[in-house]
């Protein structure tokens, strides 16, 4: 499950850099709440992890392994909806989950509890997450972040790298990318996948992709009304990438060919919490390491914000940069052809 594995990473990271095994000076049995949730507006369950620290004689590593002493038992946790005015408009009980497959780390695993509510939220509104825990009423508040706003930048269905191919050196163009920024969202990431068959000498074939990440956009404010163009993807530095990759596998020598695939573009992005906490949880690049996680939640530690993805899918290539995909100077040593009937009998088509 993604949400649940990528809540679990978010608890680990903050947990490590919050215990040290040394717990003699601490008071034994003290615990402090911990949730870790982000209402989605692209989906219709809404997952949060609610957990707790807990002190115990020993190592604080060998105490974050036993699940029974970070999970609640029979805990009410409850999620308030709120309009503008600050008038409560609905409210969900959350449900438990049992999860069975979280990965090893940290903290316990494989099983672990979630909680959840059936809902798209809206981000007119205003949630609140509250529940008894640790001895006190833990509590915080998010926005939502707004829609994603689809322009004909994204929308298109195709792709072109290439406004006229020349086996020696084509005519390289940008494919522009322009993000129009939604209420209440301070970050965006953007990463696009191209997806490609490699046919072996022995018969067998492997689907694969290749994943290219920009640098994130934070917004300079949150009132939707910024605009950004530069995850705009650059036709040539696409060709020399894909040949650089296939050629650090070293694999040639078993390749018959590469069919040329589509290529999808996926942009998530964050509230403002959820941004301050990615940012204060990166790697310290000075001497001082120390770190102190961020926290918006009353009475306990952990991120509630909003968060959202959007994803378009099986954009094809124009002919243009079929061609340079197959025949260029980049690429045209490697093997790739297209399937596509239409070019059956071309120099670039497979048959």
């Amino acid at each position: 499950m993604r949400t649940t594995f990528f809540l679990s990473t978010l608890i680990a990271m903050f947990l490590i850099s919050s215990c040290d095994t040394k717990v003699d000076l601490v008071e034994e049995g003290l615990e402090s709440s911990v949730v870790f949730g982000f209402m989605d507006p692209t989906v219709d369950t809404q997952f949060v992890k609610i957990t707790k620290t807990y002190v115990t004689e020993g190592s604080a590593v060998e105490g974050a392994q036993d699940r029974e002493l970070s999970e609640y038992q029979n805990l009410a946790a409850y999620v308030m909806v709120y309009d503008d005015d600050g008038d409560s408009v609905n409210s969900h009980l959350l449900q438990e989950k049992i999860v069975t497959d979280k990965d090893s780390g940290a903290f316990y695993y494989p099983v672990q509890t979630v909680y959840f509510f059936t809902d798209v939220v809206n981000f007119d509104y205003s949630y609140e997450i509250g529940f008894k825990g640790s001895g006190n009423e833990v509590r915080s508040n998010t926005v939502v972040v707004g829609a994603y706003k689809n322009n004909a930048t994204t929308n298109s269905p195709i792709v072109n790298f290439v406004r006229d191919f020349d086996i020696t050196g084509s005519d390289y163009q940008p494919k522009k990318i322009v993000v129009d920024a939604s209420k209440n969202t301070r970050r965006y990431e953007f990463t696009y996948t191209y997806h490609y068959r490699e046919i072996y000498n022995d018969g067998s074939e492997k689907d694969k992709v290749m994943v290219f990440k920009k640098p994130a956009w934070i917004t300079q404010n949150l009132n939707g009304l910024d605009s950004y163009d530069g995850f705009t993807i650059d036709g040539e530095s696409f060709y020399q990438a894909v040949a650089g990759r296939i050629l650090a596998e070293d694999n040639e020598a078993n390749i018959v060919k590469r069919v040329i695939g589509k290529i999808d573009f996926a942009f998530e992005y964050a509230g403002d919490d959820f941004n301050t906490f990615i940012e204060l949880s990166e790697p310290s690049t000075s001497i001082n390491v120390e770190q102190n996680p961020y926290s918006n939640v009353t009475n306990g530690i952990g991120v509630w914000s909003s968060r959202g993805r959007t994803s378009f899918l099986d954009k094809t290539l124009t002919i243009s940069s079929i061609q340079e995909m197959a025949l260029g100077q980049y690429t045209g040593e490697l093997s790739f052809c297209s399937e596509d009937p239409a070019h059956d009998g071309t120099s670039w088509g497979c048959n």
